[in-house]
């Protein structure tokens, strides 16, 4: 068994994913003419986000489309030229077209929201989820021992199991969970459907009986939470709580704070498995074809 506190055990990251996720906030570009408080392009917005930037149209709920003021298109990663394709769709419109387009990582969800943020002109909203993913670091890094450390701990849960991730209150934050373990922690993950406690209560009946070792990530509070904790103690090996670290902060901060969370668990997975938290090659590859 690999230790995860042990400085042996990081060798496998070549690619310093621990260097880039410590470094996480702040980072990413930023709109020209940035002022604190205003918006540095007119609204109204649209948002059309493909890639890795998926999730942030998901958590912002602008439309996708706008006649006029900005429309904001995000690419990169691996759209697989969908983003593209609509570019020259949006450059016929009124609105202003404004393409963010970063370096392949995992983690630009967080620099994709950050540059919309300061866009908008909502300074505030992205200073509590800076301040979140802070006080988040200061208990997930590799210098914070296992028993302090609930990425840690919960990757130990997790090791040769599937997840299964419910997050009810968070739109789109299972499933980006679940883009965090294939991409860096190079593990199988689990979603439900939109109607998930028909899912716990039958779907699951048969697996368990046949030993499937799967363990249920619950990401917030809430009736619907409890609930689905209540169905699952009885059809999984294990159920793991991940409440929202500030009771008072929004859900856009909870949201990422989860996320963060659970990125620093998948990083820490892919290292009790052996293998390097980083991209593997073929994804460069898919990208140059794209």
């Amino acid at each position: 068994m690999r230790d995860l506190d042990k400085e042996e055990t990081y060798l496998v990251d070549r690619k310093g994913l621990a260097v880039e996720l410590r470094d996480l906030v702040g980072s990413g570009p930023t709109p020209a003419d940035t002022q604190e408080g205003k918006a540095s392009l007119p609204g109204p917005y649209g948002l059309l986000a493909y890639g890795e930037a998926w999730w942030v149209g998901r958590l912002l709920g602008l439309p996708e489309w706008t006649e006029e003021g900005t429309q904001f298109l995000l690419e990169g990663g691996y759209d697989l030229g969908a983003a593209q394709a609509l570019g020259l769709v949006a450059e016929t419109g009124k609105a202003r077209l404004v393409r963010v387009e970063l370096p392949p990582s995992p983690l630009n969800p967080y620099r994709y929201l950050r540059y919309i943020l300061l866009a908008m002109g909502k300074a505030e909203a992205l200073s509590q989820v800076d301040r979140l993913l802070l006080e988040e670091r200061k208990r997930l890094g590799p210098e914070v021992p296992l028993e302090e450390n609930p990425a840690k701990f919960l990757a130990f849960t997790l090791l040769e199991r599937t997840p299964l991730f419910y997050a009810p209150g968070y739109p789109g934050l299972a499933e980006a969970a679940q883009g965090l373990f294939a991409r860096i922690g190079k593990s199988l993950s689990l979603t439900p459907p939109p109607t998930a406690l028909e899912f716990f209560l039958t779907g699951l009946e048969a697996r368990h009986e046949q030993g499937d070792p799967l363990a249920a990530v619950l990401l917030g509070r809430g009736a619907e939470v409890s609930l689905a904790k209540e169905i699952l103690e009885s059809r999984v090996d294990t159920v793991a709580e991940l409440p929202p670290p500030e009771d008072g902060a929004s859900p856009l901060a909870q949201a990422l704070a989860l996320w963060y969370r659970l990125a620093w668990t998948a990083y820490y997975l892919a290292l009790l498995y052996g293998v390097d938290p980083g991209d593997q090659e073929v994804l460069s590859r898919l990208r140059e074809v794209t």
